[in-house]
C-alpha cells in the first residue's frame, strides 16, 4: 500500500515539470481519485461507517470469586473485557422485587478490563430484598454484557459492649504460635483448622480440625476429623483459606494455606519461604495431604496475611537476620487452588513490621499494629515498647496494592496480637503492649474506608485470656441472635510465657 502511495506522489511530481504542465489539468482528477481510493482502502472514513464498532463488554467474574456476595452500600470488583476506557454503566436488577438500578461508576475505578462500583440499596423509592440475588450487567457504547449473579447479604450490627465470653472444647495440646482459619461450607456448616505451633519446647507440624456450631462452640474433639500433618514443623506462620465466596475455585472446593513461619524453635529467628496447601473435604472436614506451592520471595517469620477477592496478600514479617520487613506480596488463587506467581508491590508498607494483623474489607487491605524492632526470639514477649499503634490501609485490586493511608491509631501498641473483623466493626485484642489493662479495643470502618476512633472494651466484657501468639477466627456462621462469634485459640500466657490449650468464644450478644 505504501508503494502505491509513493507512486502517486512521483506521478504528481512528473506532471509538475515544464514538459508536462499541459497534462496537469487532465491528470489532476486521476490523482485525487486514486488518493481518495487509497484513503478508504487504508482504513480511512468519510463518515460512511467503515470504523470498527466498539467491542461488546463481557463480565468474567465479580470479586474474583465463583460465588460472589456483598452487602449493599459496599464496593465490588467487576472483572471482564471490552469495558473501554471511559466509564459506562452498571445495572443491578432484582427480578423478584422488580427493581432495576443503573449506576455510573467513578472514572478513577474504571478501565477496559474492569470497574469498581458500589452496590446500591435500591432505586431510591424501593430497596432490594436482602438477603437476595441481583443480576449485574455492564453497559457501554458497545452494548450490554452478559449477566452475573451477586448475592446480597445482610449487614448486621451488634453492641460489642454487651460481649460476654466462655470456653469450649480445648486443644489436645497446649500451643502458642499456631495459626487457624475458618472453612465455611454452608449457612449452617463450617469447620475450623489449626496448623503448627510451639508446645513450649518444640515447634510442631500438628494439624487439627473441628466442627463449628452456630452458637460459637466447637465439636467435642479436635482429633475425630482426619488430618494430614504439615510436611515440616512450623510456628509463627500465616494461614489463609480459599472458598468459592472469596476465590475462583469450584463450588465444591475448599483450600487452606500455611505461609512462611519458623521451622525449628532454636532458629534465631530462622524463617522459611515455603507455602503449603491442602484441600478440606466439604462433607467431613478432613484435611488432605499438603503440597508445596510457589515460594515466597523471602523467608519470613510472623508475617501478616489476608485472602480476599481472589488474591493472597502478605505484609511484613521477620527476615532471616531478625529485621522486620516492609515488603508487601500478592499472589492470585487459581481455579485448582494453587497460587500464581508472587508479586512484590512497589508500595511497601510504611515501616518494617512483624507480628501485625491484616484483613481485607470492601476492596481495601488493612494492617494493624505489630512490632517494629529487630527480634531473634519470636516465642518471647520482647520489649513492651517495641509494638506500634499504627493502622494503615491501601486499595487492593486484582493483586495490585495502592499507596498506604494512615488512619486512626489503636489505643495500645499491640504486637503478637489478634484482630477480629465482622459487620464493619474491628476488634483488636490480646498480645503484648504497655500495661496489663485493655485486653480488647474496638473501631468501625467508615464509609470513606478510614477507621473510626478506637475505644477500649471494659474488662467485664473481655475473656481474661491474657495471651500473645494466639490464633483467632470469626465464625462464618451467624449465631441464633444473628450476631458474630469470635473464637480465640491457644496462645502463650503473658508474663508466664507458657502455652495454653484454652479455646474461648463469645456467647453473647
Amino acid at each position: 500500500m505504501e508503494d502505491v502511495v509513493e507512486g502517486i506522489r512521483r506521478l504528481a511530481a512528473r506532471l509538475a515539470t515544464p514538459a508536462r504542465r499541459s497534462h496537469a489539468a487532465a491528470m489532476a482528477g486521476l490523482t485525487v481519485l486514486a488518493a481518495a481510493t487509497l484513503f478508504v482502502a487504508c482504513g480511512g472514513s468519510s463518515g460512511s461507517g467503515n470504523v470498527a464498532p466498539p467491542p461488546v463488554p463481557a463480565i468474567l467474574n465479580i470479586n474474583n470469586s465463583t460465588d460472589p456476595s456483598s452487602p449493599v452500600g459496599l464496593p465490588i470488583e467487576i472483572n471482564g473485557t471490552g469495558f473501554q476506557s471511559a466509564p459506562g454503566k452498571v445495572v443491578f436488577t432484582q427480578s423478584s422485587s422488580g427493581i432495576s438500578v443503573t449506576v455510573v461508576p467513578d472514572a478513577s475505578g474504571w478501565n477496559d478490563s474492569g470497574t469498581v462500583v458500589t452496590v446500591p440499596k435500591g432505586d431510591g423509592t424501593n430497596n432490594f430484598t436482602v438477603p437476595g440475588t441481583v443480576s449485574v450487567t455492564v453497559n457501554t457504547t458497545g452494548g450490554t454484557s452478559n449477566a452475573k449473579d451477586l448475592t446480597l447479604v445482610q449487614t448486621l450490627t451488634f453492641n460489642v459492649n454487651n460481649v460476654t465470653w466462655t470456653t469450649t472444647t480445648p486443644l489436645p495440646t497446649k500451643l502458642g504460635g499456631l495459626s487457624a482459619v475458618a472453612v465455611p461450607i454452608s449457612d449452617t456448616s463450617a469447620f475450623v483448622v489449626t496448623a503448627g505451633g510451639n508446645d513450649g519446647t518444640n515447634n510442631r507440624n500438628t494439624v487439627l480440625c473441628n466442627t463449628l456450631a452456630t452458637d460459637g462452640t466447637v465439636g467435642p474433639s479436635w482429633t475425630n476429623i482426619p488430618t494430614t500433618a504439615l510436611p515440616a514443623t512450623r510456628a509463627y506462620a500465616a494461614m489463609v483459606e480459599a472458598d468459592p465466596g472469596n476465590s475462583l475455585v469450584s463450588a465444591s472446593s475448599r483450600f487452606v494455606y500455611v505461609i512462611g513461619g519458623q521451622q525449628t524453635s532454636s532458629d534465631a529467628p530462622g524463617g522459611t519461604t515455603t507455602v503449603y496447601m491442602a484441600s478440606v473435604n466439604t462433607n467431613s472436614g478432613a484435611v488432605g495431604s499438603w503440597s508445596a506451592l510457589s515460594s515466597l520471595p523471602q523467608a519470613l517469620v510472623g508475617p501478616a496475611a489476608a485472602l480476599f477477592n481472589g488474591y493472597v496478600y502478605v505484609v511484613g514479617g521477620l527476615r532471616s537476620d531478625g529485621t522486620p520487613s516492609p515488603n508487601v506480596y500478592s499472589a492470585p488463587v487459581n481455579a485448582d487452588g494453587t497460587l500464581g506467581t508472587w508479586t512484590a508491590s512497589p508500595n511497601a508498607y510504611p515501616m518494617g513490621i512483624s507480628f501485625a494483623t491484616a484483613f481485607g474489607f470492601a476492596g481495601k487491605l488493612y494492617v494493624l499494629d505489630g512490632d517494629s524492632a529487630t527480634s531473634t526470639t519470636p516465642s518471647q514477649e520482647g520489649s513492651a515498647t517495641s509494638g506500634v499503634t499504627n493502622a494503615n490501609f491501601a486499595s487492593a485490586l486484582n493483586g495490585v496494592v495502592g499507596t498506604w493511608t494512615a488512619t486512626s491509631s489503636t489505643v495500645k501498641n499491640r504486637k503478637k496480637h489478634i484482630t477480629w473483623n465482622a459487620f464493619g466493626q474491628v476488634i483488636d485484642a490480646e498480645g503484648i503492649y504497655n500495661g496489663l489493662s485493655l485486653e480488647l479495643e474496638r473501631s468501625v470502618i467508615n464509609a470513606d474506608s478510614t477507621l473510626g476512633s478506637w475505644n477500649g472494651i471494659t474488662a467485664v466484657n473481655a475473656p481474661g485470656a491474657n495471651v500473645y501468639n494466639a490464633a483467632a477466627i470469626v465464625s462464618p456462621l451467624q449465631s441464633p441472635t444473628a450476631t458474630p462469634r469470635f473464637i480465640l485459640i491457644g496462645g502463650q500466657s503473658v508474663l508466664l510465657q507458657a502455652p495454653s490449650a484454652t479455646v474461648y468464644y463469645n456467647n453473647a450478644p
